[in-house]
């Protein structure tokens, strides 16, 4: 699947590239300089969050589903619970119990202030300002590289079936 997505990464890229080239190679610097930063983000978000569900799981508490299991092995042997038994007992809570609500940590903001998301947004701003400086900036085309990802997410949500 990862290489279905950079695939189809690349060759949205590859059909900005051509787009950009039609007008020059000012766009196609500016496309590109945007893509680079805007990649670096989303890949810095990425590795962010995957790290935080990796040690929420890690820290997860998994007596309370021990205690729905054990109702249903609790005759003795070893069967695997149809679908309907795993639904009802998932569904077995009391109407009137409340959710506890989650505290809000500083822990939680961790992945948004990662040194590599945060390289990101620096390089992202400095080339916004270096490109204006030198009266190279295109707005279109800055926005177009930065379209990129979002334009690929939609087309491999799309195109790419899970397993």
């Amino acid at each position: 699947m990862a290489k279905k997505l950079a695939l189809i990464y690349l060759c949205i890229d590859a059909v900005l590239i051509a787009i950009c080239a039609y007008f020059g190679a000012v766009h196609v610097l500016n496309s590109q300089i945007s893509l680079i930063s805007s990649s670096l983000i989303i890949l810095a978000s990425f590795l962010g969050y995957k790290k935080r569900v990796a040690k929420k799981i890690a820290n997860a508490d998994i007596s309370a589903f021990d205690d729905i299991f054990d109702d249903v092995f609790d005759d003795g042997n070893s069967r695997i619970p149809s679908q309907d038994e795993v639904a009802k007992l998932g569904n077995s809570r009391i109407p009137n119990e409340k959710t506890p609500k989650i505290p809000l940590r500083f822990y939680e903001f961790g992945s948004l202030f990662s040194p590599l998301r945060l390289l990101g947004y620096v390089l992202l701003i400095l080339a916004f300002f270096i490109l204006v400086k030198k009266e190279l900036f295109e707005p279109l085309s800055f926005l177009a590289g930065i379209a990129v990802m979002p334009i690929s997410a939609l087309f491999s949500a799309v195109f790419i079936k899970a397993k």
